[in-house]
């Protein structure tokens, strides 16, 4: 082709009308019976209407107006140039009026040059300067018509064309088509060209398709429901890039032509006269079809668009494989199931959405008025209602949209409520198509998620159609592929409006094929449908959850002999027992059910959830039933019951939850039977007087709940010696060894027995609320994320923490199925001592968890929460606001080319106190004001606090989610808390620096506190209770030292604990000066032989032991505090006695008024 000098502009589709697609001009004597033939056949074989000369003027009529109207009635024109072109006063007449019709509008001409030099056409030399002597000859007295002849033979012969000198012609006329179908394709689509809302997803498939790249072949999916647009979508963008492609087609409807007789067949044949021009009878089987695909377009940069593939075996028969196209090829398949794009194996799935508020105005519009003027005010509520009904599918807007068109006011509203009652067939048989594509099962979980659990928990969901034995997770995903039901970011079940109409238009009405009327019941309304029609024995669910249901009459229940599932949500009005339940019941929710027992016929074996909530039942049966398939049995809230009588019958249960079942008094010893149970909830049974101790024997147990229940830990549940009564004690634990999460709150415990250490799978555990004075170290427990000790009033003394490595694959699954999270809450713990240790640990834990996490999921990562003892923000977090906001700099992560930022920390200082009006719980958030909004809430109990207190609450993000808080303000608001002020805050940008040597950038703090330190042993051999190693590790954890380790020297007799000597050595000497208290920077000593922690001490019981040692631990830490500020490197620095005489009481003082010194 020769390069283009003044090319055309595009052409854009006129609105006149064309009597032709292409005008040709040319010399007969030079061209014809040879090239202008074999253009002409081409273009006629591609469906284009030509002017032919003769052959096309009607008989009768002038041959000069009837040609120029023709010129003009085109829509493109070929200028065939060879030798004697410009002798022909006919032709330059034509050339005249092609170029008058091209000045000034949207045509092109294309010229072409047969046997000439384009040079001599633009320049009127060689043979056409010899034409035009003759013809300035001749027409001396109309020498402006030959100028314009001149003018119009260089203009066109200026613009880019076909050269034809020495090139086969057969080539170049394929040139000359695909030319001539791309500019009639932009001008002549059958795609409105009113359409709504197509230019965003127009866009995103150009973009996933990738047209600049010419390696290799991509192949997309465009999907989604019936009725969306995708079609349209696809005939759209079809029109557009077509052009870009050698060949090209576009096969509507495969599944339709898939079902004929030779439907594979049919369908290559379509692909290969678009694509290749051949002929329908040349093909006689798919054999031969499958291979000219595989030969013939495999040099062929191709276009292959299959409409509504319904089934994975379509596009494979069809043998469109993508490495049979040339490179640069394109393949778009459309289908409802996304499954089937997926086995394809395209390259990107995109999801056709519904169309927005605004487009879906617009196209009613359109369609509902037109271009008529009509007063809109009157019709907006109704508009409105509509388009609520359509909810955004452009099928439902249109012919809503059509039928209401030249419709008043009043007309639209019947229209309405007849809609409500009966939707419109033309939409309704669009979306039954995808209905009638479902197998059994996947019909049965559509409608009842039509007629029940629209806008429903996926988890929820998934139970309850399990329990039906609809296997869900195969069933949802498949309706999902289909476009069915879609599930949210909240991991709910969103479907369409219209499809939920087609479900229960479905159940309504009576099917030729499937007998489904009434098999659903979900309102009132048709209840009273099912008895007027004597149709209870079809009814397979019932499920009632709107509050407006005022009664229930229980005798249609006892006459429902297939029910499968039963929900009641509200508890209506129920005058009588019912008689009896059916005993194919597998599903039953009956929330406030009103009686004291279950109907003693109902003999529910394939019963396997049953859930009683807020009921007054008292006990399940009078008498024993055997339930082998019951696996979940919730009876929370009923506060009537009193005993379950034997668990034995239920030898399948996983979880039981008796929740605030407040006259419960005890558990039967049959529940330790249960060895598959999974789930145990007690929290708040206050008369639960006893847990039998066969409760190890629940070997599969991981979650346990006991809050509140105080009762069966006390002495007189728990036989124990005299003079251990009136405590509350935990008995043994360590068998339940699959426990991942235990909530022991508010259960006055006096102590938690050492061996919780051996639960090793535990990942949350609550010991909030209880009475103990030291907890056993937790060190062992390598799994646990969450911590929460709030209200431990009595707590003086912080566990040793768990030295997290790595982060359990089990902890992400069980943070989606039980909603835990990760952090540590100390919170109201007002004895609790050496705060600047617990601050220390906190964060070092914190630390050690973050490492953990990016070391095992560098992909994923938990928001991390701790609250804890502290008044002042850490001077390390370096951005800081008084008050309860701060703005976020952005600039530094924007900057991390390198990646070394790796999250985002931010801090407050709050103060609670005690309040006469305030709420049981306080609830704070951080709230960040991000486009989605988004906020992180900490939940405290404030209603016990009894004392004034400051508390520090951190929260950790990941690098991944500080990402997308952008340049924004992030408040901590106080609530409803009325006793909850917050005092400061601040954040910091959290780099990988940070992180070394398990510490965060707080070393470089001034008060800084060093890692925890191993206590080794008492010199004179007596090992450390654990509650004092702990301790002792605690204390000397907040002591600055360089590389130190303790050893601590004590001598016992006649049960008298004395101090000598506590001493800090260096690991390689030894040396000690015991004449006075000294330091060099080797070697710090103290001998207190005169001091009153010296003098004997009373040590009557363990735990006055455990007192005195706390005391003279945290006589140790002070004095080591002042030594190491008057400076570690001063070769002899002296303590005043009298100083560590005041010390030593003081601190007596204040840790135990009735100690002995």
């Amino acid at each position: 082709m020769a390069s283009n000098s003044n090319s055309s502009s595009a052409l854009v589709t006129s609105s006149k009308r064309y009597y032709y697609d292409v005008f040709v001009t040319f010399r007969g004597e030079d061209t014809r019976n040879n090239f202008i033939d074999f253009l002409f056949d081409a273009l006629e074989t591609k469906g284009i209407l030509v002017f032919r000369d003769n052959r096309n003027l009607q008989k009768g009529e002038s041959i000069g107006p009837e040609l120029l109207q023709s010129i003009e009635g085109s829509q493109v024109y070929v200028a065939v140039f060879s030798r004697n072109y410009a002798f022909s006063t006919w032709c330059l007449q034509e050339i005249e009026k092609i170029w008058e019709c091209v000045q000034g509008s949207e045509k092109l001409v294309l010229p072409v040059f047969y046997d000439v030099d384009p040079s001599e056409v633009r320049k009127q030399s060689g043979i056409y300067d010899k034409a035009f002597v003759k013809h300035e000859q001749r027409f001396q007295q109309n020498s402006q018509m030959v100028s314009r002849w001149r003018e119009a033979l260089k203009q066109v012969g200026s613009i880019s064309g076909w050269d034809l000198c020495d090139k086969p012609q057969v080539g170049e006329i394929k040139k000359i088509v695909q030319r001539i179908m791309n500019i009639l394709e932009c001008n002549s689509s059958c795609v409105s060209k009113d359409l709504v809302g197509i230019d965003s997803p127009i866009e995103a498939l150009q973009n996933h398709l990738l047209l600049d790249s010419v390696d290799g072949v991509h192949a997309i999916g465009i999907c989604g429901m019936g009725g969306i647009g995708k079609t349209t979508l696809a005939m759209t963008l079809y029109d557009q890039i077509s052009h870009r492609f050698s060949a090209n087609c576009f096969i509507d409807d495969v599944s339709k032509i898939y079902r004929l007789c030779d439907g594979p067949l049919d369908a290559q044949k379509q692909i290969l006269f678009q694509t290749l021009d051949i002929k329908h009878h040349q093909i006689c089987n798919r054999y031969i079809a499958t291979d000219l695909i595989r030969r013939r377009l495999s040099r062929e940069k191709t276009l292959v668009i299959l409409d509504n593939v319904d089934q994975g075996e379509q596009s494979e028969k069809i043998a469109v494989h993508r490495e049979w196209l040339g490179a640069g090829s394109r393949i778009i398949i459309i289908s409802r199931d996304e499954h089937i794009l997926k086995e394809y194996g395209v390259d990107v799935v995109y999801k056709v959405p519904l169309l927005n508020r605004t487009d879906s105005h617009k196209l009613f519009c359109q369609k509902a008025f037109k271009h008529e003027k009509i007063i809109m005010s009157s019709y907006q509520n109704l508009d409105f209602e509509i388009l609520s009904y359509a909810n955004g599918l452009p099928l439902a807007i249109k012919v809503l949209g059509s039928f209401l068109f030249g419709r008043n006011v009043t007309e639209w509203k019947s229209a309405l409520a007849r809609l409500r009652e009966r939707p419109d067939n033309d939409v309704m048989d669009v979306l039954q198509l995808s209905f009638d594509g479902l197998n059994h099962m996947e019909k049965e979980i559509f409608l009842d998620i039509a007629c029940f659990f629209n806008r429903e928990s996926e988890k929820y969901v998934k139970n309850v159609l399990n329990h039906c034995g609809f296997h869900a997770d195969i069933g949802l995903r498949v309706l999902i592929d289909k476009s069915l039901i879609s599930i949210n970011s909240d991991s709910v079940i969103e479907m369409h409006s219209l499809l939920v109409e087609l479900g229960r238009k479905i159940v309504r009405e009576n099917s030729s094929k499937e007998q489904r009327k009434w098999s659903r019941v979900w309102s009132q309304k048709q209840l009273y449908n099912v008895t007027m029609e004597k149709m209870e024995r079809h009814v397979e669910a019932i499920v009632l959850n709107d509050d407006d249901v005022e009664e229930v009459d229980v005798e249609q229940l006892s006459k429902m002999s297939n029910l499968r599932l039963l929900i009641i949500k509200w508890g209506p009005n129920i005058p009588s027992s019912p008689s009896s339940l059916s005993n194919t019941l597998r599903y039953v929710e009956w929330n406030y059910y009103p009686f004291k027992y279950l109907p003693s016929s109902f003999h529910p074996s394939d019963l396997v959830e049953l859930i009683l909530m807020y009921s007054d039942i008292k006990q399940l049966w009078k008498n024993k039933k055997y339930l082998p398939n019951l696996r979940r049995l919730d009876l929370r809230h009923s506060r009537n019951l009193e005993k379950i009588v034997d668990f034995g019958e239920f030898p399948n249960l996983e979880w039981l939850n008796l929740e605030l079942c407040a006259n419960l008094v005890e558990l039967d010893p049959s529940i330790g039977l249960l060895r598959k149970l999974v789930y145990l909830n007690l929290e708040g049974c206050v008369n639960l007087v006893s847990i039998p101790n066969n409760i190890s024997g629940l070997s599969s147990l991981e979650d346990l709940n006991i809050c509140g229940c105080s009762k069966a830990f006390s002495s007189s549940s728990i036989m124990l010696p005299t003079p251990m009564r009136n405590t509350y004690l935990l008995p043994s634990v360590h068998s339940l060894n699959c426990l991942r999460k235990v909530d022991i709150s508010f259960c006055h415990l006096n102590q938690v027995p050492d061996s919780i250490e051996c639960l090793h799978s535990l990942e949350k555990l609550n010991l909030g609320g209880n009475d103990f004075v030291t907890l056993p170290s937790l060190r062992k427990l390598s799994k646990l994320v969450y911590l929460n000790l709030e209200h431990c009033k009595f707590l003086k003394s912080f566990p040793q923490l768990p030295s997290l490595t790595t982060i359990g694959r089990d902890h992400r699954e069980n943070k989606h199925k039980f909603g835990w999270i990760t952090g540590l809450i100390v919170f109201n713990c007002p004895k609790l001592g050496d705060r600047e240790c617990c601050s220390s640990m906190t964060f070092s834990w914190m630390t050690q968890f973050i490492k953990a996490n990016r070391q095992t999921y560098p992909a994923y990562f938990d928001t991390i929460q701790i609250v804890t003892t502290g008044s002042e923000i850490p001077s390390w977090i370096n951005n800081q606001s008084m008050g309860d906001s701060i703005l976020i700099d952005k600039l530094p992560i924007m900057h991390d080319n390198n990646n070394n930022i790796i999250g985002f920390l931010c801090c407050a200082v709050f103060t609670m106190e005690p309040h006469p009006e305030c709420f049981s719980w306080a609830n704070m958030k951080l709230s960040f004001n991000h486009p989605i909004k988004m906020s992180v809430p900490v939940i405290l109990n404030g209603g016990l606090v009894t004392t004034k207190s400051s508390h520090l609450w951190i929260i950790y993000f990941p690098r991944e989610s500080s990402d997308e808080f952008g340049n924004i303000c992030f408040d901590i608001f106080k609530g409803q808390a009325l006793g909850m002020e917050v005092k400061s805050c601040g954040y910091r940008w959290v780099c990988k620096q940070d992180l070394q040597e398990f510490n965060l950038p707080m070393i470089n703090h001034e008060n800084s506190l060093a890692p925890k330190c191993k206590i080794l042993a008492i010199e004179d051999g007596t090992q450390l209770q654990p509650q004092q190693e702990s301790f002792m590790s605690q204390v000397i954890t907040s002591t600055p030292r360089r590389n130190n380790r303790w050893i601590t020297k004590n001598s016992t007799s006649d049960n008298k604990l004395t101090a000598k000597t506590i001493s800090v050595v260096n690991r390689k000497q030894r040396n000690k000066s015991r004449t006075s208290i000294s330091a060099t920077e080797r070697e710090v000593s103290v001998e207190a032989a005169d001091s009153p922690v010296a003098d004997e001490v009373s040590t009557e019981s363990q735990q006055k032991k455990i007192s005195n040692l706390h005391i003279i631990c945290r006589f140790i830490g002070r004095f080591l505090n002042n030594f190491c500020q008057q400076g570690s490197t001063d070769t002899n620095i002296r303590y005043d006695m009298d100083t560590v005489n005041s010390d030593a009481e003081s601190l007596v003082s204040e840790e135990d008024s009735d100690a002995v010194i």
